[in-house]
């Protein structure tokens, strides 16, 4: 009798084990069908965000391409509006457009207000002016920024006193070759020798690759104004003018603009961003430079208001 006991006891400790071994791969199945639940759920708002994204895109492509001025904000960056007969009430036009639920946005920036890399890579006055006018105070590691920038542009493989060629990049891990080119991005400051954050920061909000005309002085920074070469008592003219609704040049020109569209979906923390340069190469014409998906910005502060006004470049 109590071996007959002893074995029902074995066999009821078997079926509890099997019960809690069921169980808890039962619990796994379920945790991992609300995690591919949670994916598809995450690819699926990521993938609407995204053709949001280039929704808003398209939408800034057909405001570039309609023939008015622009009115910009005081930084000289943001084109904001659509400008009507008095400054002080320009046309806005729709920037946040609502979509089965979703949302797409889009900014406007002009490149024509910054200085291209490429000609300052090739420039060494000019590119020490641009030093000593973000870095008034000076800056750690500039002399070997400045030398590093320009033998990153240049042919040959020697380097100036404080510069750097191959020999130092190839040192390096991972290592890579100096470019001896033109630029291709802004960006790509980060890989030269003595350009720290702290001056990648400075550089890339008056720098472009892609503006290739000159300086629009109606949108250009003062920064940018006065790296450019322009005297001071101009520049404190200018950004005077601008201060006051004024157009300081009639003639200053911008073609080439910076589009970051975003698109997002209410109740979702997912959304996506594309950034897009593109050029408007005719008057019902535009040539897209450079397009970039998933695209990371982060959030920019309050903007100032409108004090200027320019046309695009035909």
């Amino acid at each position: 009798m109590k071996r007959i006991l002893g074995e029902r006891g074995i066999a009821l400790l078997l079926v509890i084990w099997l019960l809690v071994i069921l169980a808890a791969l039962a619990a796994d199945m379920a945790l991992s069908a609300r995690g591919d639940i949670g994916a598809v759920r995450n690819f699926k708002e990521g993938r609407e965000a995204y053709y949001l994204a280039r929704a808003g895109a398209q939408m800034a492509f057909a405001e570039l391409l309609e023939d008015f001025n622009y009115v910009y904000a005081k930084d000289g960056q943001d084109i904001l509006a659509r400008a009507g007969d008095d400054l002080k009430e320009p046309e806005f036009l729709p920037r946040h457009v609502k979509s089965g639920g979703g949302l797409a946005s889009y900014v406007i920036t002009d490149e024509n207000a910054k200085l291209n890399l490429n000609a300052l890579a090739r420039d060494e006055g000019g590119l020490r002016r641009l030093f000593i006018t973000l870095f008034p105070d000076g800056v750690e590691g500039a002399d070997t920024a400045i030398d590093s920038i320009l033998d990153w542009a240049d042919a040959d493989e020697y380097h100036r006193p404080n510069g750097a060629e191959s020999d130092y990049y190839q040192s390096l891990k991972p290592p890579y070759k100096a470019k001896n080119g033109d630029f291709d991005s802004v960006a790509e400051l980060r890989r030269v020798k003595g350009v720290s954050p702290k001056i990648f920061s400075a550089l890339e909000k008056v720098l472009t690759v892609h503006a290739a005309g000159a300086l629009n002085p109606n949108t250009a920074s003062q920064e940018a104004l006065l790296a450019s070469g322009m005297p001071q008592d101009k520049v404190s003219a200018i950004m005077d003018m601008r201060l006051h609704n004024a157009v300081p040049d009639p003639n200053g020109k911008s073609d080439t603009f910076v589009i970051v569209a975003t698109g997002r979906f209410e109740g979702s923390a997912l959304s996506r961003s594309v950034r897009v340069v593109v050029r408007k190469t005719g008057p019902r014409r535009l040539t897209v430079l450079d397009w970039t998906d998933d695209y990371y910005e982060p959030p920019a502060p309050k903007k100032s208001t409108i004090i200027s006004q320019v046309s695009p470049r035909s």
